[in-house]
């Protein structure tokens, strides 16, 4: 076995949950969610990790049927986190695909992901292990719903897992999810477990909802590994041919590729069940990191894989936009190899979040912030896939309607090619804002 190399920067405890201390009896009490007695302990954690004692609060923890505590407060609706136009050294957003972002879970997410980049955050309750429940969250979502009169498809979730145990219990991504489908606005949901009999009648309302997965290996064992708590590989393949035999629209997230520890031939290999079992569309992310846990990633590839590990870290070596990335020239050979291949295949193929140095008409070096590769490889209407187009309507007594003036791609590019000016004739849209409560207020 290799020597694992240790993190040599940043908090030690990234990529991995963070030690619990003042840590409280357990006890039992009689709970109505769950209809029954059940175990629970009172604990202190803190926002941040390595809180200082004084900046922790006490909460109740639940400890069955799996560890996580509950807030009143849900976390608002929103757009992407970055608009089109961010200042100097701040990557732009690549996303085509609109979406308002919901959290009917937060905090750690049982899935485990080795490479989760949620749970090594440096903010929120990412590091204790705990999964984070806002009650009564249907009504939360249906009532800022009903202050918008301009949205767009809803995504469950780019946070966490909506299908994971709790949701069995706590019904949010259910309950969320019909209060989109109850004002006329598609969904999607993106998940390493199996798709819900509810999900997929949700799904089927609206033409423009989809099925998402996110599948980054072909190997089973390495697939364990990667995602010890997820449907198991031959599970996720059948599950996608349920799915589509619905006759719903399947979109993977191949996400993220590991270079070194999964090989290109794997990804090829991957593609290739991906369309046998039925999939219409493959989006690609390599895997980055921000630097302060970059090294704890690499050691904890370097532990799960051996030497693959250190062959991906030998790759993991470029900067771009202040993230640690796979080295370009590897990811685009790459995405030359796998779009051809699902093209082949009869899927369509898309980026996430891949960048490349800008570089001037010689070649030469003007920008390492980031550039977006997305329109160089895309073969897709929008990232996520199929065209999905925003929804106004003039009153919160109406239902959304289609905004029929979007294009394919979505904000991101709609005035390019139109004169500077936004289709839709919103300045708002036009400019592929990062948008928040306040900006879906107004009909477009």
């Amino acid at each position: 076995m290799p020597k694992i190399p240790k993190p040599t920067r940043g908090y030690k405890y990234f990529c991995q949950v963070e030690p619990q201390e003042s840590l409280g009896p357990i006890y039992t009490e009689k709970d109505d969610v769950f209809g029954k007695e059940v175990r629970v302990r009172d604990v202190k954690i803190g926002m941040v990790r390595n809180a200082k004692e004084e900046n922790k609060k006490p909460v109740k923890v639940y400890i069955d049927p799996y560890p996580h505590t509950r807030v009143e407060k849900a976390k608002p609706l929103q757009g992407w986190y970055k608009g089109a136009n961010e200042p100097n050294q701040v990557r732009p957003r690549p996303c085509y695909t609109e979406a308002l972002l919901t959290s009917p879970y937060m905090g750690s997410c049982p899935n485990n992901c080795a490479f989760c980049y949620i749970n090594s955050g440096i903010r929120g309750y990412r590091a204790t292990g705990l999964t984070v429940v806002p009650t009564d969250y249907g009504t939360q979502i249906a009532k800022q719903l009903s202050g918008m009169c301009r949205a767009a498809a809803g995504y469950f979730t780019s946070f966490h897992d909506p299908f994971n145990l709790l949701e069995k219990y706590y019904h949010n991504s259910q309950e969320g999810a019909q209060a989109f489908v109850d004002v006329g606005l598609p969904i999607f949901f993106l998940s390493r477990l199996k798709y819900p009999e509810w999900a997929l009648d949700l799904l089927s309302e609206s033409h423009y909802s989809y099925a998402q997965k996110s599948i980054n290996t072909p190997s089973p064992d390495d697939w364990r590994k990667l995602s010890p708590g997820a449907l198991s590989l031959k599970g996720h393949l059948q599950d996608l041919k349920r799915i589509s035999d619905r006759g719903i629209y399947t979109s993977i997230q191949v996400n993220p590729i590991i270079p070194g520890v999964t090989t290109n031939q794997q990804i090829v290999e991957l593609f290739q069940l991906l369309a046998d079992a039925g999939a219409n569309h493959v989006i690609v992310k390599f895997i980055e990191s921000s630097y302060s846990w970059a090294t704890a990633m690499v050691a904890k590839m370097t532990e799960l894989f051996g030497e693959r590990g250190l062959t991906f870290a030998k790759l993991f070596n470029q900067n771009i936009g202040g993230e640690r990335t796979v080295e370009e020239e590897y990811r685009i050979k790459a995405h030359e190899l796998y779009r051809k291949t699902a093209t082949k295949l009869g899927m369509t193929y898309s980026l996430c979040y891949e960048y490349s140095w800008e570089r001037d008409k010689k070649g030469e070096v003007v920008s390492k912030t980031g550039i977006s590769l997305g329109p160089r490889f895309m073969t897709s209407d929008q990232c996520h896939g199929q065209r999905v187009p925003m929804f106004t309507r003039s009153t919160n007594k109406e239902s959304f309607r289609e905004v029929i003036e979007c294009p394919p791609s979505g904000c991101l590019y709609c005035s390019e090619g139109n004169g500077g000016e936004p289709r839709c004739g919103d300045v708002v849209m036009g400019e592929a804002w990062a948008l928040r409560t306040a900006n879906y207020r107004k009909p477009l």
